[in-house]
């Protein structure tokens, strides 16, 4: 599974800890032995080494010798001996961190990492899916479970940011916050019922300059029942597609039609093409299910294809791929973590683990962390991280 990652190309690769050096320390000055970035890279190497929590964050510190901790930037006693962070220690840092700034760190090394991950999908344009997930396990009973909402990339499912939103009814509050770091001129954003929201739509359109496939349900009535109403028994099929897998068939056609104003137009900004997609459904052993799903563009025509418009409204789904790992292999929903900015500190962790994996070229996240367990020295040059000799001795 090692051997699959590749060779490692230093121009290819940022080094992780000058981005992490951007987050503020929450620590008063008094007390300190380990700086934050040093605890940061012990997490995120134990991260990508498979640990699932903050005792298993630890436990692997406990495990490193002290030369990966040396590199790592645990400073050495005077007594000669280096000691990675305890489990009391990683633990109060964690819950007192600030989130936004770590995502902001995670994200911002994410993008700089030059593979397929950030690179344009189809069309020419990158794709950005933006989605939602509840921390089940951070629920109490005078607390309800934690709610992030992520953008990410299409293809190898890579977060480039991501906001916690306090429950699913408030994501689309948080969908302008969560977009305005990143650039997004000329690319494809991919979202749906839910965010399907005039305002936000607006400003995609006006203030990031990026295109739009947006899903249409019943929230939207008026531009449902306009979309429900054209005759598409009129226009033929004009791309289809079919799977299989999960124990279940699935076909999948789509039409499309040009709703420019001066056509009639549809009650939604910046519309430019309407699209209805048929979906099949046949799994084993029960009958077949049919269902229509309405959807609309900003692309015109000559700036899309029935086919490029199926694979973002397919590929949309991508994201769910990203919360699968989060929970079988990070056992996500499992945790119990629930103190503080803690759980969704955790959550960065598995998206910047995950990200750095499949950008380096893994394929299965299970077996590459396993493996890793075996050889944690091999986690430093996944993140970037290159021998330092240490000068000071501290």
């Amino acid at each position: 599974m090692l051997a699959k990652l590749g060779p490692l190309d230093p121009d290819d690769v940022a080094d992780l800890r000058v981005f992490l050096e951007a987050v503020p320390d929450p620590r008063s000055r008094r007390g300190r032995w380990y700086s934050l970035v040093s605890i940061l890279l012990v997490c995120a190497a134990a991260a990508v080494s498979g640990a699932r929590t903050i005792d298993e964050l630890a436990e692997w510190g406990a495990r490193a010798d002290a030369g990966l901790l040396a590199v790592l930037g645990v400073r050495r006693h005077l007594l000669r001996w280096r000691h990675a962070p305890s489990r009391s220690a990683i633990g109060r840092v964690l819950e007192r961190l600030d989130a936004d700034a770590l995502d902001a760190a995670v994200g911002a090394w994410l993008a700089q990492r030059r593979t397929p991950a950030t690179a344009p999908g189809e069309g020419g344009r990158p794709v950005i899916a933006v989605d939602g997930k509840a921390l089940r396990g951070s629920a109490r009973l005078d607390r309800p479970r934690r709610h992030l909402l992520s953008a990410v990339t299409r293809g190898l499912a890579v977060t480039l940011a991501q906001a916690e939103v306090g429950s699913k009814t408030n994501e689309t509050r948080h969908f302008q916050s969560l977009l305005a770091p990143l650039d997004l001129e000329g690319g494809v954003v991919t979202f749906d019922a839910l965010h399907s929201v005039k305002a936000n739509v607006t400003w995609l359109v006006e203030t990031k300059k990026a295109h739009y496939v947006a899903v249409i349900k019943p929230n939207q009535p008026t531009a449902w029942a306009q979309l429900d109403a054209l005759d598409w028994s009129a226009v033929k099929v004009q791309h289809t597609a079919s799977s299989k897998g999960h124990g279940r068939r699935e076909s999948r056609s789509i039409k499309t039609l040009a709703i420019a104003d001066n056509l009639g137009g549809i009650a939604f900004p910046y519309a430019k093409l309407a699209i209805r997609v048929h979906r099949r459904r046949k799994p084993a052993d029960t009958t077949e299910t049919r269902e229509s799903v309405y959807a609309v563009t900003s692309l015109d025509a000559h700036q899309t294809k029935p086919a490029e418009l199926s694979f973002h409204l397919r590929g949309h789904w991508t994201v769910e791929a990203q919360h699968h790992i989060r929970d079988r292999v990070f056992a996500e929903d499992a945790s119990t973590v629930h103190t503080g900015n803690a759980p969704r500190v955790m959550a960065t962790l598995r998206n910047l683990a995950i990200g750095a994996l499949k950008t380096r070229g893994a394929t299965n996240i299970a077996k590459t962390t396993r493996a890793i367990r075996d050889q944690p020295e091999r986690a430093l040059p996944i993140l970037g991280i290159t021998p330092k000799p240490d000068t000071q001795g501290t």
